[in-house]
């Protein structure tokens, strides 16, 4: 597609709605690691989670971050994906000595409760559980290994943008064939292609765990 249609497209985009979701999308990125500020709004560089989704945009304005409204048409979409690999860079930069990343966070305020994702009723119950020690224990193993295995996996399909973006649809809790084709304009065809292509990397990933132990 040519500047001047991509252009006419970014001008004739809803910007209030964009930038409302993006910031959202952003600060809900942020507050997946830990920050030596010990604050997700103060990040490395002076910035906030406003600034990066501010800086998103610009990118894509100035060129620095092309978008190819044929290949990703949901503006958004590639947007976040620049969002989220800003922070993660901001995250591993050296302005920023790595204190570790903590689990995706569980509770109803940390969760991005906007555009495509389904959340729990804030409304309804919370069903009450007790746990013993033990419980506990072997919860928090499980929840520190299976955030290891997302780390190996991201780094994995590093630098494959398709199977990234997959990913960050899976990570918003969009699964269904046709919810991730409608996010990111594939065709139902190539969604069943990348989920196989992940699902290969995914095993070839276990395989390799294995091996480790």
């Amino acid at each position: 597609m040519g500047k001047d249609k991509v252009l006419a497209l970014l001008e004739a985009a809803d910007w209030n709605d964009i930038i409302l979701k993006l910031t959202h999308y952003a600060i809900w990125q942020a507050r997946k690691y830990t920050w030596n500020s010990g604050s997700p709004n103060q990040l490395p560089g002076g910035k906030g989670p406003e600034d990066i989704a501010s800086d998103a945009i610009k990118k894509v304005w100035n060129g620095t971050r092309d978008w190819d409204p044929d290949k990703y048409p949901d503006l958004l979409v590639h947007l976040k994906w620049i969002v989220k690999s800003d922070i993660e860079h901001l995250f591993s930069s050296m302005e920023h000595q790595k204190t570790g990343r903590i689990p995706t966070p569980k509770g109803d305020e940390e969760t991005e409760p906007t555009y495509g994702e389904i959340v729990r009723d804030p409304s309804s119950p919370t069903p009450e559980t007790t746990s013993t020690p033990e419980e506990e224990l072997i919860a928090q193993e499980n929840s520190r290994i299976e955030e290891k295995l997302k780390d190996e996996l991201y780094s994995a399909v590093k630098g494959d943008e398709n199977l990234e973006l997959l990913l960050m649809c899976f990570e918003e809790g969009i699964d269904k064939a046709e919810a991730i084709a409608t996010q990111t304009g594939w065709d139902i065809k190539k969604v069943y292609n990348q989920k196989r292509k992940l699902l290969r990397r995914a095993t070839k990933l276990g395989k390799t765990l294995g091996k480790g132990k």
